[in-house]
């Protein structure tokens, strides 16, 4: 008799929005399905219980219709994976890779377009995070948030290279270049996607972002706001009005996402 597997099921809410400066949403969200428009007018609610299931956020870079055309291209692409599992999901990644740079190529109104892209997948049993850029996941646990995911940026670079120390404030505006992004470059440059193998006893909170949020509200002030709060959509929209009264001077996308396994 064949063991049975475990299937990890999410919930959540999340939002995405051009915030107070810019005028295009450059990002684009895959949570049950995919997203990417003006701006959604509020948190929306989501539920994936399948035995495999994708969610990303993709931050897109390059220019008003480069970057809204790879974000896009990046959370499609990952919509209509068929192999979810890291071999699959990174092999989609570097596909989308390649192909924007293509499009850059043959289309002077998108060379370098690219984007920055984090996400969650369940598949076989088993529950991944992954990016490319500076988008993030945090996990709650015991009061705090910790960050699952490690930037490809500047600062971390830095950080890596014992240069700088890492903090919880937010990142100096000098430190905001990436060192790798899905497309993003006139110039072909191979990347390498992270992979995280994420444990759940039977129950855990993701926090998943933009940079949108991290560069307006620093970690200590996201774990204030989102900590005591639990329904999904409060802490969704907690978040994101954090993001606007400190300026909002990029797109905002943020997915809170409650894991259980089943």
């Amino acid at each position: 008799m064949s063991e049975k597997k475990m299937i990890y099921t999410a919930s959540g809410a999340w939002i995405s929005h051009m915030g107070r400066v810019r005028k295009v949403n450059e990002d684009a969200c895959l949570f049950g399905s995919t997203f990417s428009g003006a701006s959604t007018s509020a948190p929306m609610r989501a539920v994936l219980d399948s035995r495999q299931w994708v969610i990303a956020l993709a931050d897109g870079i390059g220019g008003h219709k480069a970057g809204a055309y790879a974000s896009r291209k990046v959370v499609v692409d990952l919509s209509v994976c068929t192999d979810i599992s890291p071999k699959g999901i990174n092999r989609k990644l570097l596909e989308t890779h390649f192909n924007l740079h293509q499009s850059g190529t043959n289309n002077p109104d998108l060379a370098g377009s690219g984007a920055a892209v984090v996400g969650m997948f369940a598949s076989e049993g088993k529950l991944y995070g992954f990016n490319v850029g500076d988008a993030r996941i945090y996990r709650q646990e015991g009061g705090r948030l910790r960050q699952i995911t490690e930037d490809d940026s500047v600062e971390q670079m830095l950080v890596n290279e014992g240069v700088k120390k890492a903090d919880v404030e937010i990142r100096p505006a000098n430190m905001h270049a990436l060192t790798q992004s899905i497309g993003g470059s006139t110039e072909f440059m191979s990347i390498e996607p992270h992979f995280y193998l994420l444990s759940v006893t039977r129950e855990a909170r993701f926090i998943i972002c933009t940079d949108g949020l991290t560069d307006m509200v620093s970690t200590r002030d996201i774990e204030r706001l989102v900590v005591p709060v639990l329904n999904p959509v409060s802490a969704v929209q907690a978040l994101f009005a954090a993001a606007m009264e400190a300026g909002g001077r990029d797109n905002i996308t943020i997915a809170v996402v409650d894991v259980e396994k089943a």
